[in-house]
């Protein structure tokens, strides 16, 4: 797509950015910004499927952004944000079908059909957490970037040496799949298991607390969640299975990787009875996050994106 100039109004010389960000904040107030300074300002805007966009929309209003990131844009209700006088970046946070045609899993194919939804005239680009769907993502809108979900900078924490057998923790909704993994952990360690969303002044407490994390997928099919760098900014060392793309991630040196619950069994023991032996894998995994620190990667999008233009811009 080619650059164009933007309708929208620029930032004034010497005033802060406003960048809004709109999404469910159980689950995306931890990828955010959270900054009130001469630099940038930024909001927080609850918004779920279901919900009364017209409050969302007059919270926009309201905060008068420069610029709105908007976390799955699929479920924003159509000609919503159409006239918004700033331009959305629509973030694409779940997964779907790669290509067309595969003999997909139910999951990727119900998400695919969940994107038909998406409104171009809501959005001006899309972002797309995994490289690997924008064939199928395309379909619906090009996708402009590809990039792993940040983290809010507030989650990072300082690699800590562990007091007693290290601590073991799993954050995510229960399904079959991950009921499989993690079934011989809980009965034979103690595993907190935070099944139900939970806000981001909570999960700031769990980083703190616990030492070591478990990333299984939510079905079995391969995939990128973003609770991997969230753990990894917070200084844990993380045992997950195979991570598809792996954003730069090397398995064996910035997290243990496992391939049957038997081996995560052996893996979560292993850490519980030496964990010092994984201490330069968590502080290499923790470097690795920071490129993905929220205060680096929001400014930097917004930036491009008064840059290159937008498409609704091309439309005006």
């Amino acid at each position: 797509m080619s650059a164009v100039s933007s309708p929208y109004a620029p930032v004034p010389p010497g005033r802060p950015l406003r960048l809004a960000f709109v999404g469910q904040s159980t689950y995306f107030r931890a990828c955010a910004l959270d900054e009130q300074g001469p630099r940038i300002q930024t909001a927080f805007v609850d918004f779920r499927a279901g919900r009364d966009p017209g409050v969302m929309r007059s919270a926009l209003n309201a905060f008068d952004p420069h610029a709105v990131v908007v976390f799955r844009p699929e479920i924003v209700p159509r000609g919503v944000l159409a006239d918004l006088r700033a331009p959305v970046v629509g973030f694409l946070t779940e997964p779907i079908v790669r290509r067309e045609g595969d003999d997909a899993h139910w999951d990727l194919q119900a998400r695919r059909r969940d994107m038909q939804a998406l409104d171009r005239q809501n959005v001006d680009r899309i972002v797309s957490f995994d490289p690997l769907i924008v064939p199928t993502a395309d379909e619906f809108m090009e996708v402009w970037r590809s990039l792993p979900i940040p983290v809010a900078d507030r989650l990072y924490k300082e690699v800590r040496a562990p007091a007693g057998p290290a601590k073991l923790l799993f954050v995510g909704r229960s399904t079959v799949h991950r009921e499989q993994y993690l079934a011989e952990v809980k009965h034979r360690m103690d595993c907190l298991h935070v099944a139900f969303g939970i806000g981001v002044d909570e999960l700031d407490g769990l980083l703190e607390r616990h030492d070591v994390t478990f990333n299984i997928h939510n079905e079995p099919y391969p995939s990128f969640e973003n609770r991997v760098l969230l753990h990894l900014a917070g200084g844990h060392l993380v045992i997950s299975e195979p991570l598809s793309p792996t954003h730069g991630l090397d398995a064996g040196r910035d997290y243990v990787e496992v391939h049957s619950p038997a081996e995560l069994t052996r893996a979560a023991a292993e850490v519980r009875a030496n964990p010092q032996a994984f201490h330069a894998m968590r502080v290499r995994g923790r470097l690795k996050a920071e490129q993905f620190r929220a205060s680096r990667v929001w400014p930097a999008l917004v930036r491009d994106l008064a840059a290159f233009g937008t498409h609704r811009a091309a439309a005006g």
